[in-house]
């Protein structure tokens, strides 16, 4: 049995940062690429050396394949609970995170986790009018892998300040917490024995 998977919004404003400006640079570097071909033999040797032509292909094939990456991004990005673990997946790499290491799961809103006083340029521009919105925060025992190893899939505002801890924004933050609070019930069910009565989420789902 598994959850929904909710998107995590805070992608589409990470991602969308200068993707605009990778597609621009893209174009640019590929019509200097296609230049020589579209005049004469002459001229276009006096434009650059044509070693130049494999610099700006390579360029802007890059610059593509980064707006790409923007462009696809947010619909990769999601969160999902499972009977044995939530699954963080980000764009690119999936985390894991088994429900032993969640020590509390709540909700609050971005301005309070990072209040405007403290918020760094970069993050400035990713919670730029959204610290109104309603964030799940889970705080956690410990990380599956290293830290500094997420922080190259994870965007920074999704860590907890002042310990460990994962900041999901998704569209329906309640319905995430009660599978979050249902999921953990089961699991603790599976390993110490049913509970007296189940999970206001598991008695949804069974229509009850």
């Amino acid at each position: 049995m598994k959850g929904k998977k909710h998107r995590l919004l805070i992608y589409e404003r990470t991602t969308g940062q200068r993707r605009g400006l990778f597609l621009v640079v893209a174009l640019l570097f590929l019509a200097l690429f296609v230049l020589p071909y579209l005049v004469d033999a002459q001229t276009a040797a006096k434009l650059w050396p044509s070693q130049f032509d494999v610099f700006f292909l390579v360029l802007g094939v890059l610059a593509f394949v980064f707006f790409l990456y923007k462009l696809v991004a947010p619909k990769l990005a999601y969160v999902q609970c499972t009977e044995r673990n939530i699954r963080v997946q980000t764009p690119l790499y999936p985390l894991v995170i088994s429900y032993r290491r969640v020590t509390t799961s709540r909700s609050n809103q971005w301005g309070r986790v990072y209040p405007p006083e403290s918020l760094t340029r970069g993050r400035k521009r990713a919670l730029n009018r959204i610290l109104g919105e309603t964030v799940v925060i889970l705080d956690l025992k410990g990380w599956p892998i290293s830290r500094s190893f997420l922080r190259w899939w994870i965007p920074d505002v999704m860590f907890s300040p002042g310990g460990d801890g994962l900041v999901l924004w998704v569209n329906d933050w309640m319905a995430l917490s009660r599978e979050i609070s249902h999921f953990t019930d089961v699991r603790r069910e599976s390993r110490m024995g049913p509970k007296p009565e189940a999970s206001v989420y598991g008695r949804i789902r069974r229509g009850g």
